[in-house]
């Protein structure tokens, strides 16, 4: 294991087990405070004199809330934090020191947090605004999501939530809302046991860790790099050989992730009643709810921790498709993607998806190994789309069992293919070895795409002259005859085409 691994596992569960006293602080501004002191500290340790990085990056988001319009504060953090992302990683080739990879991920988180509140702080705004001009139905809508979703932050308190300890070395991400609702009261006077709650989460840590060990030992990274499984392996094996690989780094960041999220737990972030569905990095998404439950004041509530639910382990593993796995996995940050990114954009529903892709590997790092896996992602989701409508939306229930497995295997291979590219970063290490193995997975991406097009061509033409010959033909139920379609005029009786028309009379064989 890695000294930085090890840094991190540490941190981490130092982070749980302050978790049970800091949740047991009752003021909310004594909480606050607390809570900014030890990230603060945390960040300190592992980055030293480079905390500069995200104090001035959080400084200059606060003077963006206070100084420029509403209308316009979100997406002037949005360009300019993601610009300092840049420089911040580029630095070093300016004649400043490089960041620790531990700081670089606090950079990632506080620059999400920075971003994300600033959207808060507009969608507040611009729901005020509507609330005044729509009718009664509408405004009583808009009402009740603002009671819970506005946020009004002072410089202050932006300060304690990008630097909040919760969170702030590996995330989830959670909304500055989010974070508000934490400070206004733990839920467990309510009857909520954080830390049950947190011992049935981690349980399964020891296993992926155990996992990632063996797996690394057995099957490491840098074999991958290296000229022997070129010169002394076959092709097949240099196909296999992806999938241990990326179950080890599935291992080592499903670890990561469920210790993420036992600290927010342990803290009592994140905890909202089940009734009112809340999502990751969200929260709650049925307000009614929440309405119902204020007013009958129950004794007694039932709650969850989805809204910093991060990594859905077995979704991530077996669920049958790109899509469908993608959602499974790093779930709060899909959800800033979502949410800041793609639900913003007006554009075609590939090109959003191509648009949220390329965001989410310039966020994780200048690489070109991110952007060679990331970007691939849209074109596999339009093959699925595709071989989804055209086959299996037509099978039976068998065959959409066998249909779901093997697409499953494709998937993982897809997952196993792209992570490649993920860990080896560099593109000449990353082509070297796609270049083994013949490119395999953009060839059988290109294939499918060309048999799903000819196959839509032809179904689309036979859909076409299907749906045409509907529409020009009628069949009499009386005279069993088949009629052109024509525009008929009735004369003693007797049905007559009008002069002009086609409308020839054909008997039934």
């Amino acid at each position: 294991m890695k000294t930085d691994d090890i840094v991190y596992l540490s941190l981490l569960i130092a982070s749980i087990g302050f978790g049970q006293l800091y949740r047991r602080l009752g003021s909310p501004e004594v909480r606050k405070w607390v809570g900014t002191c030890v990230g603060v500290l945390l960040t300190l340790a592992v980055s030293g004199t480079h905390i500069l990085h995200p104090l001035l990056l959080t400084a200059t988001n606060i003077l963006i809330i206070n100084y420029v319009s509403k209308s316009l504060c979100h997406a002037v953090s949005f360009w300019w934090s993601f610009s300092y992302l840049l420089f911040f990683r580029i630095c070093h080739h300016l004649g400043l020191e490089a960041a620790p990879a531990h700081t670089n991920a606090v950079q990632m988180m506080i620059t999400l947090k920075l971003i994300g509140v600033c959207f808060e702080v507009h969608d507040t705004w611009r729901k005020r605004g509507e609330a005044k001009k729509n009718d009664d139905e509408k405004r009583a809508q808009l009402e009740l999501e603002l009671k819970y979703e506005e946020v009004d932050p002072s410089p202050m308190d932006i300060f304690h939530y990008a630097f909040c300890y919760i969170g702030v070395l590996t995330g989830p991400y959670y909304k500055y809302r989010v974070y508000e609702d934490m400070l206004q009261g733990s839920p467990v006077s309510s009857g909520l046991d954080c830390l049950q709650a947190t011992l049935r989460r981690i349980w399964v840590v020891p296993l992926y860790g155990t996992a990632f060990l063996a797996s690394d030992y057995f099957f490491p990274l840098s074999f991958a790099e290296d000229e022997v499984i070129f010169k002394d392996y076959g092709f097949f094996y240099r196909i296999w050989y992806m999938t241990p690989v990326f179950f080890n780094f599935r291992m080592r960041i499903y670890a990561g992730f469920v210790l993420s999220e036992c600290v927010c737990i342990m803290a009592g972030l994140g905890a909202y009643p089940v009734a009112c569905e809340p999502k990751p990095g969200r929260g709650p998404s049925k307000y009614e709810a929440l309405e119902v439950r204020s007013e009958k004041e129950s004794t007694k509530v039932e709650y969850n921790f989805e809204t910093i639910h991060n990594i859905d382990e077995f979704g991530a593993d077996f669920t049958p498709t790109v899509r469908a796995g993608m959602r499974c996995w790093n779930m709060t940050v899909q959800f800033w993607l979502a949410s800041n990114v793609y639900k913003r954009l007006k554009l075609a529903r590939p090109v959003r998806e191509a648009l949220t892709m390329l965001a989410s590997a310039y966020w994780h790092g200048v690489y070109p190994g991110y952007y060679l896996s990331m970007l691939t992602v849209p074109f596999i989701l339009a093959v699925e789309d595709y071989f989804d409508r055209l086959v299996r939306r037509r099978l039976g229930d068998s065959g959409k069992y066998a249909y779901d497995w093997f697409a499953w295997f494709v998937k993982m291979q897809n997952f196993a293919y792209m992570g490649m590219a993920f860990l080896l970063l560099r593109v000449d290490t990353t082509l070297h070895y796609w270049h083994s193995i013949g490119y395999i997975y953009h060839g059988l991406l290109i294939m499918m795409h060309g048999f799903a097009q000819y196959v839509n061509l032809i179904v689309g033409k036979a859909e076409h002259k299907l749906k045409k010959s509907r529409a020009t033909a009628i069949i009499d139920e009386h005279t069993k005859m088949r009629y052109v379609k024509t525009k008929e005029v009735v004369v003693d009786g007797e049905n007559i085409a009008p002069n002009g028309c086609n409308g020839e009379l054909v008997k039934d064989k």
